[in-house]
């Protein structure tokens, strides 16, 4: 299965599947083979406060969401198994958090 960058896949932590039903995967598909991926969460829109410029509200899968840029992690492509959507038409709005994370503007 090929895997790219802002794919949506199920959250495969049964701890916090509830309140983030999704992850998105930010990393860029050109990075190569490698055995694992940097994904943020999706939460519910009801159960997350938005932060400002560094969280972007979305629509994915019939569903309100909040994608959390704060909250990145790596991890093994092994754990994500079918692509739910894409949300590659918030790439702007999500390469602005990314940059506002780690770059302050």
């Amino acid at each position: 299965m090929v895997i790219r960058q802002f794919d949506v896949f199920a959250n495969p932590s049964l701890r916090s599947r509830d309140e983030a039903p999704y992850v998105v995967v930010l990393q860029s598909h050109h990075a190569g083979d490698l055995p694992s991926v940097v994904v943020a969460p999706l939460y519910r829109t009801e159960t997350f406060d938005v932060l400002t410029k560094l969280s972007i509200e979305v629509r994915c899968n019939g569903l309100d969401l909040v994608v959390c840029i704060p909250e990145l992690v790596a991890i093994g492509t092994v754990m994500l198994h079918r692509k739910i959507d894409s949300l590659a038409a918030y790439e702007d709005e999500i390469r602005r958090a990314i940059d506002r994370l780690f770059t302050g503007f």
